[in-house]
């Protein structure tokens, strides 16, 4: 009877959840069709180079920010708190703390991911009147690049991994998910966690991608389901 009230109770806040799950899907699956057409730009082009090409192309400058990423990350706040709701029968000091450490991770990548600034820095470079306003500029652009692999950003991938991986891991003791969704998860962000070896940690990021496809997807279906109270297949 507590599950059924608490499953009514938050009825709108798993159905949120479940459309989250969905955009984050298509995020993922936009993604990767437009890294093979707007390739990630920081740390692999000049300054330069990406300011005017935000100008040249806004769209396509800012799918090589990492703009994506960033949409993906605001919709995350939904399954995080969908997560802790379902999830803390079974242990609420560890949903709690998985809760925390996702809530965390999100505001992390906002600092980690300055597109708004260098779109910005980008118009004024291209009416810049003087070389020396433009080596300004850039200098400001470049400074702002750098955050795009510096600490706020490790702190987002690194905290996110654990509190979807402490989740998944809760799962497997939870009748409301089945296995097959807590094995998913404990195996997609387990791999993330490797993200900070070098060479193999950018592999391992792409590598994750179709197990995040098969994750949000059960757990769409998961939280539309539990919206409407009905029971998890096992």
């Amino acid at each position: 009877m507590n599950s059924e009230s608490n499953d009514l109770r938050w009825k709108d806040l798993y159905r949120l959840a479940g459309i989250a799950a969905i955009l984050s899907l298509l995020v993922i699956i936009l993604g990767i069709i437009t890294y093979f057409i707007w390739p990630y730009a920081p740390g692999k082009e000049s300054t330069e180079s990406i300011l005017l090409f935000l100008q040249k192309d806004w769209l396509g400058g800012l799918i090589s920010l990492d703009l994506f990423l960033f949409v993906g990350n605001l919709f995350s706040l939904a399954l995080f708190l969908a997560l802790y709701v379902s999830l803390r029968e079974v242990n609420d000091s560890y949903a709690l703390i998985a809760l925390a450490l996702g809530l965390i991770s999100v505001v992390l990548l906002i600092p980690a991911r300055p597109i708004v600034e260098l779109f910005t820095l980008s118009r004024a470079y291209s009416t810049a009147g003087s070389e020396a306003a433009r080596s300004q500029l850039a200098a400001a652009a470049g400074t702002l690049l750098t955050l795009f692999s510096g600490t706020s950003w490790f702190m987002n991938t690194l905290l996110g991994a654990i509190s979807l991986l402490i989740s998944s891991l809760l799962m497997l003791r939870s009748p409301r998910y089945s296995r097959a969704a807590a094995w998913a998860g404990i195996v997609t962000n387990a791999i993330v966690l490797g993200f900070f070896l070098p060479v193999a940690g950018t592999l391992l990021l792409f590598l994750s991608l179709p197990g995040y496809l098969v994750w949000y997807t059960l757990l769409a279906r998961r939280f539309f389901q539990m919206s409407r109270n009905r029971p998890a297949a096992q």
